[in-house]
């Protein structure tokens, strides 16, 4: 059976002739994912999830973004955004291997050389901010009826301590702000960075922290990644703080999709998974 409507089916194809095979891509937590086998080549297609613009997600600036991206040499080329239908069509990475958590460790130095490429490159659509995303996504869930733990208030006020800390000393960069392993792909010895819905213009250090706070890397490993990007690691205190702001980040993030989204996943596991990080390295703020 077709999984896509008929009419998008129509709209792609003056974009990429006939479409032959349509391949579910699993492993998306927020939209969905398909390989499109065309006339023209190999697409993919990925439709995004229902209310995603309750988490920020500006579709046209991710797709403006991705276009930045690619032309800076680190992204998939990005071919059109359906708006009518949610859709973002890019070219496909063949034969691109996805990487996992220890595989991007051992891709480290490829990794750092693509976010200062990023960082370099002209900025965004639009910006970015964890703080102020944390928040917007608090007060959602709350309109959704979603119920935090009792140390929310206790979080919230850490919180606020730690933007006080860190922002005023922010360099704004474009950043990627979601470098989960998943959207790093090692095509022929290029590392390609792909899904930019939450990219805007940011902390440079956040991104970083993203990436350590992702591939669970240990003091040595965020020292390593700190000499490759700043050729040292004087900002090892400010990243181990900034990798706490990820962290609660994502636990927030998931509070919200476990009020909003009809995707069978279990975003409050996730939300409380991620806000146990954030408790368990309170030493590092006043370390």
């Amino acid at each position: 059976m077709n999984p896509l409507p008929a009419d998008l089916i129509a709209d792609l194809q003056p974009l990429v002739g006939d479409v032959f095979k349509i391949t579910n891509v699993s492993g998306g937590i927020t939209n969905r994912n398909y390989k499109l086998d065309t006339s023209s080549g190999t697409y993919m297609l990925r439709l995004a999830g229902e209310r995603t613009a309750l988490l920020g997600i500006d579709r046209h600036a991710e797709f403006i973004s991705s276009k930045l991206a690619f032309e800076a040499g680190v992204g998939a080329e990005p071919i059109a955004f359906l708006e009518q239908h949610g859709a973002l069509l890019t070219r496909f990475l063949e034969d691109a291997i996805t990487l996992d958590a220890s595989g991007a460790v051992q891709q480290l130095e490829q990794i750092v050389k693509a976010l200062q490429i990023i960082h370099a490159a002209p900025k965004f659509a639009k910006s970015f901010s964890a703080f102020q995303t944390m928040l917007e996504y608090y007060q959602l869930a709350l309109q959704h009826g979603v119920i935090f733990p009792s140390d929310i208030q206790t979080i919230l006020e850490e919180l606020t301590n730690l933007e006080r800390r860190l922002e005023p000393s922010a360099v704004i960069v474009p950043c990627h702000n979601d470098l989960l392993p998943a959207n790093l792909l090692l095509q022929q010895n290029k590392l390609f960075v792909v899904d930019w819905e939450y990219a805007g213009n940011g902390n440079r250090l956040f991104d970083l922290a993203n990436l350590a706070a992702n591939l669970e890397l240990n003091t040595e490993a965020m020292q390593h990644l700190l000499f490759l990007y700043f050729g040292d690691a004087k900002e090892l205190d400010s990243l181990r703080l900034m990798r706490r702001v990820s962290d609660a980040r994502e636990a927030f993030w998931g509070f919200l999709q476990s009020g909003i989204s009809s995707l069978e996943f279990d975003f409050l596991d996730y939300a409380n998974l991620h806000l146990e990080r954030f408790r368990a390295a309170r030493g590092a703020l006043h370390g």
